[in-house]
């Protein structure tokens, strides 16, 4: 057939050619975005692992649990800003300080000069106001939780554990949601204002008074409706709308911790067996008490450390303390926040203190579950990471792994004390002989790097075979 949409009559030799097409095999690397037609790849034929690697620097928006694995790998400047402030003791004085601050800081130096016994007491509140579900009662729930192969008692048990999570975060709550209350007054007209204002005056009566369903209906029946109308009407998309977004995720676990839905979900545990019958044999006085003087409870009405580092996060954080201040105060509820994520699966204590009069900071993570399940793991095994830095000194990292009285330690130490490596494992051989443990072994190193989370406790990166993305 004639080229009727050619100029011309081609030129003899040059008329069209057939178009071959030639694929290049999927092994040819000199090739970029090939397609297998046998396997789905990505558009950018990157593995996973690639761009994991290419994007370590970025935040990653499509997955929460590779955004707090990021963020854990970026938490390495804990040590660093606590330090800083260690040595501040108080009595630095930089641009912006003002004297209401300088006096916290110097009276919070003082409640970190500690000596051995004190350091104990320390330690022991610490690792129990940081375990919510800790003593003889959930040890029976996290056993019958191992031992059951009923998916329906697993769930009444979780359910009844977030129950009393709420529950215990009542005070935690309740101060939560007045002070977005208050904040809505500031967001708002004064026609608007004044009304919120009314409300916060009888819910402030009703925490006083201990009225949570009184407190719930205010809320439900009278602030939601009131904010809820002023958004349609106003079509303002601030911060009043913010409020009332975060304040339902409160209210929400404010009305799951109410008493008798928890008793309920515990007298229901107790009847399925995984409680002792006689606990369901109680009073629902005797039932909430107990529950009120739980290990958790009292740790964490007694942690003065913990209401004293948020009253000065809270200061720094306003700009009370300079800009210095604000940055390692900002660095600090960063890396505390990412280690009680609901992704980590340890317990994690940190230890600022001067002891004679030498700053120092430790951070603890421990694994109580090293071997999984009750019948997996033996009896008292301990897996524990200490990462540990001394003033003038410098930074160690110690792996304990106990099983009951046996103990292995491995210790990476600064440069200036490797010479001295032998003489120390010995030193600490005999700590350990001292407070009843037998070493098995101990052995003393330079630290070549830091050793990463992670790498001791690998359960961290189960989450990474999960689906795990954002909407």
């Amino acid at each position: 057939m004639p080229a009727l949409l050619g100029p011309t009559n081609p030129a003899p030799g040059l008329e069209p050619q057939p178009v071959r097409i030639t694929t290049p095999p999927p092994t040819d690397t000199s090739v970029q975005n090939i397609v297998d037609p046998d396997r789905v790849v990505r558009p950018d034929s990157k593995t996973e692992r690639e761009d994991n690697a290419s994007t370590a620097g970025s935040t990653r928006y499509e997955s929460n649990y590779m955004t707090f694995l990021q963020r854990l790998r970026g938490a390495r400047d804990l040590p660093e800003a606590f330090m800083r402030i260690l040595q501040w003791g108080g009595v630095e004085v930089s641009s912006g300080i003002r004297s209401g601050f300088a006096q916290e800081l110097s009276q919070m130096m003082e409640f970190l000069r500690m000596d051995e016994t004190q350091l104990l007491e320390f330690l022991k509140n610490q690792m129990e106001s940081g375990s919510r579900f800790a003593g003889a009662l959930f040890g029976l729930l996290r056993d019958a939780y191992g031992d059951t192969s009923s998916e329906m008692l697993r769930s009444d048990i979780l359910q009844f554990l977030r129950r009393y999570s709420d529950f215990s975060s009542t005070e935690h709550l309740e101060s939560k949601i007045l002070r977005e209350t208050e904040d809505m007054t500031q967001s708002l007209p004064s026609q608007w204002a004044n009304q919120v204002k009314d409300i916060l005056a009888k819910l402030e009566s009703g925490v006083k008074a201990e009225d949570r369903q009184g407190n719930l209906n205010l809320l439900r029946e009278k602030l939601f409706p009131l904010v809820s109308n002023y958004v349609r009407m106003t079509h303002d998309r601030g911060r009043a709308r913010n409020l009332l977004s975060m304040m339902a995720l409160d209210v929400a676990r404010y009305e799951n911790g109410e008493p008798k839905g928890l008793l309920r979900a515990f007298r229901h545990l107790a009847s399925m067996g995984a409680l002792p019958q006689e606990l369901e044999k109680l009073s629902d006085a005797d039932i909430l008490r107990l529950l009120k003087e739980s290990d958790f409870a009292k740790a964490a009405q007694n942690n003065q450390f913990a209401e004293r580092m948020a009253a000065l996060t809270n200061a720094a954080l306003r700009g009370e303390g300079g800009a210095n201040a604000q940055e390692a105060f900002k660095n600090i509820m960063a890396a505390l926040l990412v280690n009680e994520s609901v992704y980590m699966p340890l317990n994690h204590v940190v230890v600022p203190l001067d002891w004679d009069g030498k700053k120092m900071f430790s951070e603890m993570w421990v694994d109580p579950d090293v071997g999984g399940t009750k019948t997996e793991r033996g009896d008292g095994e301990l897996r524990i990471l200490i990462k540990l830095d001394i003033e003038n000194l410098g930074a160690f990292d110690m792996l304990f792994d106990m099983r009951g009285t046996d103990v292995n330690l491995q210790v990476a130490c600064p440069p200036a004390v490797a010479p001295r490596s032998q003489e120390a494992a010995e030193k600490l051989g005999e700590i350990l002989t001292r407070n009843g443990l037998r070493p098995e072994y101990v052995h003393v190193g330079e630290m070549r790097r830091p050793i990463t989370i992670s790498e001791v406790f690998p359960k961290i990166l189960e989450g990474m075979t999960g689906i795990n993305v954002r909407v």
